[in-house]
């Protein structure tokens, strides 16, 4: 399927590397202008870089977080100057709170991962909404992870907000279906990415298990025997975004190869 995305401005989070970086080569590369952020200034350099080999002027990059309300705000109405209209697709992606006890997490912990991982979707969301409604079509999809409806141990952050997000995104579906707006959550799996190699390595901390064997032994766990690369999964992603998925609306798709257990 041959999917174009000219003409359209779309906006991914969290995307200097890993999986949001995947995302939004793939919507560049399929004609969209693009904005990225990420707080690592250093990455976001690169990303761009990267990008702009095919198109610099369609690339808009701006450094901050997530977490942050003021921010948010300052990031739609500048890639919306930059791009001279309202944001068409908005990927709402996020770095993974920290793994630990369940009951070990202070309220400070709680707060923020609140607001980096459920609240700066809700709050994206706000802000695109309009313009999309305006235009009578657009495309929301939240990057979670399968933690929203199998929890993993030791994450419980990622769990309880993840699932957040899938009933928030569920919620908002019913209300701005009738505009031409979709919104899906991709419950992702495993994902060759920083977040995953990290996960990882604490996970084998104190055994004589090397990285890599580690990560091989994952993969004989899921059913098609590999992790996924960033830009394999993107690859549904673009299609989700497309004219050509706007009957699909209003669910959470499991991107896992196979591994989860639920129905």
């Amino acid at each position: 399927m041959n999917i174009r995305l000219h003409e359209k401005i779309a906006l991914v989070t969290a995307s200097s590397k890993g999986i949001g970086l995947g995302v939004a080569k793939a919507l560049h590369r399929a004609g969209a202008k693009v904005a990225l952020c990420s707080r690592d200034r250093q990455h976001l350099a690169a990303a761009v870089k990267e990008m702009g080999e095919n198109g610099s002027e369609r690339v808009f990059a701006k450094d901050g977080d997530v977490s942050d309300p003021t921010f948010l705000t300052g990031l739609v109405d500048d890639t919306e100057r930059a791009f001279s209209g309202s944001i068409d697709i908005l990927v709402n992606n996020s770095g993974g709170p920290p793994a630990g006890d369940t009951l070990g997490f202070s309220d400070d912990q709680w707060k923020e991962a609140l607001s980096s991982n459920l609240l700066s979707v809700v709050r994206l969301s706000r802000l695109v909404v309009p313009g999309m409604k305006a235009k009578n079509w657009g495309r929301i999809v939240n990057l979670t992870s399968m933690t929203a409806r199998e929890p993993d141990p030791g994450l419980v952050l990622s769990n309880v907000t993840r699932a957040g997000v899938s009933a928030f995104a569920k919620t908002l579906a019913h209300e701005v279906g009738p505009f031409g707006i979709t919104v899906n959550t991709i419950l992702t799996g495993g994902v060759l990415t920083d977040r995953l190699r990290s996960l990882v390595q604490q996970s084998i901390a104190g055994t004589d298990k090397t990285l890599e064997s580690a990560i091989a032994e994952i993969a004989q766990g899921i059913p098609v025997r590999r992790i996924a690369s960033p830009d394999e999964f993107a690859r549904l992603i673009l299609f989700v975004v497309s004219d050509e998925a706007g009957y699909l609306n209003g669910v959470a798709i499991p991107l896992d190869g196979g591994a989860s257990r639920s129905i």
